[in-house]
């Protein structure tokens, strides 16, 4: 069960974080549009600067600058970046604890970093005001110097004192100001953690696949077991009527009949099988997710593509089986109505 999200400004409830950990959503009350990241913190790293050093006699400032590593439940890394005014390390969360992000946001990205929230031990840290993306800060800036820009330019007012002036000032705020930003890193193979997200990964593509083989095998059942009645009906009309006239005929349902049965037969082996494999892998990603690790990933992985591997030759015989069907009259002859 994932986490309910509701709207900073007005408490409407957003609903629950998706099983992939993440959420974009607008508030329908305020007209706010919202993201979210959920998932286990893998990484985190926190340190202080001084923005400016006198002497010990002369008021000094600080800013403290965080670094989160988020691993999500559908095996995706997320890496937050800000910072915040002061020297103490206020956010409450520690290493394997399951935490959330929620921010602003505008268009697809984030815009403002509201709050990290800590579900491991039920502690939210709101920040004491959003905080911007960095590409806010710089943008706001940006405009700023412009305008000044050309406030020089036009009046003339002490044209490079007032250009140094500015950039001094420009550089002093991009250090001042508090910025956000959260991306999503190209995984490296090199990394062990990330070695290991690459290795679940494969596992959860391979679980999204056989999940959706599952559903066309369960599927096709139905439509075989609908066909072998439909065959197996013609074929009784055909001895009811004349059985020697339709004896020809009535061999090549039989026949149909018995592919039918036969991939019928595959098709419960599969279905077995596949949902076997895709309970291993499910329970060996939860291990993962619990224990930070996965044993023996890449031998596991392995063991996975050979078992699915096995499997794919009795698929491949299924469609020679399919074939073999196709090229018989009576179902040809059924299928054309």
């Amino acid at each position: 069960m994932f986490p309910a999200v509701r709207c900073p400004s007005c408490s409407k409830s957003l609903g629950q974080i998706n099983a992939d950990g993440q959420l974009q959503i607008d508030c329908s009350t305020c007209r706010r549009s919202y993201g979210v990241v959920y998932g286990k913190l893998s990484g985190r790293s926190s340190r202080w600067e001084a923005i400016l050093y006198l002497t010990t006699k002369l008021p000094s400032f600080y800013k403290r600058r965080y670094e989160f590593r988020i691993t999500t439940p559908g095996r995706d890394l997320k890496v937050l970046k800000f910072s915040t005014l002061g020297r103490s390390d206020r956010v409450p969360v520690r290493l394997g604890d399951r935490i959330s992000l929620l921010y602003a946001m505008r268009g697809s990205m984030m815009q403002k970093l509201i709050s990290v929230n800590n579900h491991t031990i039920g502690k939210t840290y709101r920040l004491p005001r959003p905080i911007p993306s960095s590409g806010a800060v710089f943008r706001a800036l940006g405009t700023i110097s412009v305008g000044m820009f050309f406030y020089v330019l036009f009046t003339g007012y002490g044209f490079w004192l007032t250009t140094g002036l500015g950039a001094i000032a420009f550089l002093v705020a991009t250090r001042v100001m508090d910025n956000a930003e959260l991306t999503t890193p190209v995984l490296q193979p090199h990394d062990r953690q990330e070695a290991q997200l690459i290795e679940e990964r494969k596992l959860l593509g391979q679980k999204l696949l056989l999940e959706e083989r599952v559903e066309a095998l369960r599927q096709e059942g139905l439509e075989n077991q609908s066909l072998i009645k439909q065959l197996q009906a013609l074929k009784e009309k055909m001895r009811r009527f004349n059985p020697q006239l339709y004896a020809t005929r009535i061999q090549r349902l039989d026949r149909a009949v018995a592919l039918l049965q036969q991939r019928t037969q595959h098709d419960r082996y599969l279905l077995e099988q596949y949902n076997q494999t895709s309970r291993m892998i499910e329970i060996e990603l939860e291990t993962a997710y619990l224990a930070d690790q996965l044993p023996d990933a890449h031998d596991f992985t392995g063991a996975i593509l050979s078992k699915i591997a096995e499997l794919q030759a009795i698929e491949d015989r299924n469609r020679q089986l399919r074939l073999e069907l196709e090229a018989n009259e009576e179902v040809r002859r059924l299928s054309l109505g």
